[in-house]
């Protein structure tokens, strides 16, 4: 995992997610955007933001050595050019951070559960500025616990084990809301300070169960204060 420390939370949680969702075209060099990574034939690649729009880097000149890789997910920094054609926006490329890029599934047995962990994983009180929620990706900032940050796995899941842990509070589930969990396993590495980090999930493995759905409940277990639900709302379609 690229590691993305706690000293960045001013400066990004608060303006990335409000940034993704502003369509004025407006993007200083300050107010940096989650992205998903596109690869293109010859080693190029492009930019495509949650809600479709893409970014071409027509001047990488500042970063010459990233390597692309197709559905990574990265934070990059850049300032806007003149249009290009094909693409939304022709930018240049300051920076480009690439961040956890794990995958999603339906888990129906408890082999499956146990390799996956249920380690503690924490998350700012106000969590809304640090979370982000469309069809295909799921985006949040997770504090936990870390000396070495390349033992822990993240997933996302909706639990089929019979006889688990309800997904849900008090096992009622709202039937217009997806049951999901965040699970963590942290290979044993639990005895270091808390950190931050930007998770990204690819949704695709859980895609049919959310179709037809107004979001998810997200279900995640932390250190201090139990385990927590949270309520996030799918974009609403124009």
């Amino acid at each position: 995992m690229k590691k993305f420390g706690l000293f960045l939370i001013a400066a990004i949680a608060v303006t990335a997610f409000t940034s993704c969702n502003d369509d004025d075209g407006d993007y200083p060099r300050n107010n940096p955007l989650i992205t998903t990574v596109r690869t293109l034939d010859g080693g190029d690649y492009y930019f495509q933001r949650d809600n479709g729009e893409t970014l071409y880097p027509g001047d990488k000149s500042r970063i010459p050595g990233y390597k692309a890789e197709d559905k990574q997910r990265a934070i990059i920094w850049f300032n806007l050019l003149l249009g290009i054609q094909g693409y939304d926006y022709n930018i240049a490329l300051y920076a480009v951070d690439n961040i956890y890029t794990g995958t999603s599934e339906v888990v129906s047995t408890p082999e499956r559960l146990e390799e996956l962990g249920d380690d503690p994983t924490g998350f700012p009180t106000a969590y809304e500025n640090y979370f982000n929620l469309s069809k295909e990706w799921l985006t949040v900032y997770a504090l936990y616990a870390v000396t070495d940050n390349s033992k822990h796995s993240f997933s996302v899941i909706v639990n089929d084990v019979p006889e688990a842990e309800p997904t849900a509070e008090s096992g009622e589930s709202d039937e217009n809301y997806l049951d999901v969990e965040l699970r963590h396993n942290a290979d044993g590495d639990l005895s270091g300070v808390d950190r931050g980090y930007y998770l990204s999930f690819d949704l695709s493995g859980i895609a049919e169960r959310l179709e037809g759905k107004k979001g998810i409940t997200l279900r995640i277990k932390t250190r201090e204060n139990g385990t927590k639900y949270l309520k996030l709302d799918l974009p609403q379609e124009k």
